[in-house]
């Protein structure tokens, strides 16, 4: 696939499509010339999925076709791994067999990837040194089915992409200069029903989560949330890294009740923040984006496809 491909995020969860096409605008700036969302019903066929993405890809008049797809499913494993002293070469066997494990599946079975932490300025490891990243895995069986749906729909679905670590692209592409060797930065992205947990640090290293409100919306679930992002700061520093946490970010749906974030950032004792990454100084709306409806793409609806979208530049 060309560096130039044309490329535009799409996510399709807890009820809404929601697209983005994202460009850069220099060195620091990004900028969205097409976007959008719409709802579907909970229960609403493959079909009527169908006709919601038509209608939003004309709505939005998204210029092309070729798409980086959020993946959402609550069998998807995604699990940090830490390998001493493990050879390069031997990486792909001990994955699989994290992966076999945990989704209690044949290998042929299982589609898999995984992320390493390791300087950008040092593409190769070397023996002996300390692997360690992310493993993302799932049945084949559910990525062929989205798939699909986005090919019938009229798709070109060229790239899959999960939630954390879109939302870590997006942070990262807005403010990057935030994490390095001395601070990383706990964000949190809330859709309806679940919560992308991610930590960033040292050269852009990540350490991800997700996790489920099976029975509510995370207003009356402040303090599972709470619970959680504890949960994955105190595996980070056991773990993970001794890089200090010094910031604690909360995006999408947070509820608009200021007890909330107070009692989040209370309970964890972090500088807490409530980000908007549409309103970041380094987005710029395009033209197009300006000409249509606001509501249409000034929501936390959109923070995920904003992070798939990315795949453009």
């Amino acid at each position: 696939m060309s560096n130039k491909e044309n490329i535009a995020g799409i996510n399709i969860a807890e009820g809404v499509v929601s697209a983005a096409r994202i460009v850069r605008r220099g060195r620091q700036k990004i900028a969205m010339t097409h976007g959008g969302w719409l709802e579907y019903a909970p229960d609403a066929s493959d079909e009527e999925i169908i006709q919601v993405i038509r209608k939003l890809w004309k709505k939005c008049r998204m210029p092309t076709r070729t798409v980086c797809a959020g993946f959402h499913t609550r069998s998807l494993c995604l699990k940090y791994f830490k390998y001493p002293d493990l050879a390069p070469r031997e990486l792909t066997s001990a994955l699989n067999l994290e992966a076999e494990e945990t989704l209690q599946l044949p290998p042929e079975e299982i589609a898999l990837d995984w992320h390493l932490n390791r300087p950008k300025n040092d593409p190769y490891t070397q023996l002996g040194e300390q692997l360690h990243g992310v493993l993302v895995a799932v049945s084949k069986k559910d990525v062929n089915l989205q798939l699909n749906l986005l090919k019938k729909a009229g798709l070109f679905p060229v790239l899959t992409d999960v939630g954390s670590t879109s939302l870590c692209n997006l942070f990262l592409a807005l403010r990057g200069d935030k994490v390095n060797e001395h601070n990383a930065v706990c964000v949190v992205n809330l859709a309806r029903f679940s919560a992308d947990i991610s930590i960033l640090f040292n050269d852009h290293y990540i350490y991800p989560r997700t996790i489920i409100s099976r029975s509510a919306e995370w207003s009356s679930k402040v303090q599972y949330l709470i619970e959680n992002i504890s949960d994955a700061l105190l595996y980070y520093h056991v773990k993970v890294d001794k890089t200090p946490v010094t910031q604690l970010v909360l995006t999408g749906f947070v509820p608009q009740e200021p007890e909330f974030v107070a009692q989040i950032h209370d309970t964890i004792g972090l500088p807490t923040e409530v980000w908007s990454p549409l309103k970041d100084d380094n987005f710029v709306m395009g033209h197009t984006v300006k000409s249509s409806k606001s509501h249409d793409v000034m929501s936390p609806l959109m923070t995920t496809s904003l992070g798939l979208g990315l795949r453009n530049t």
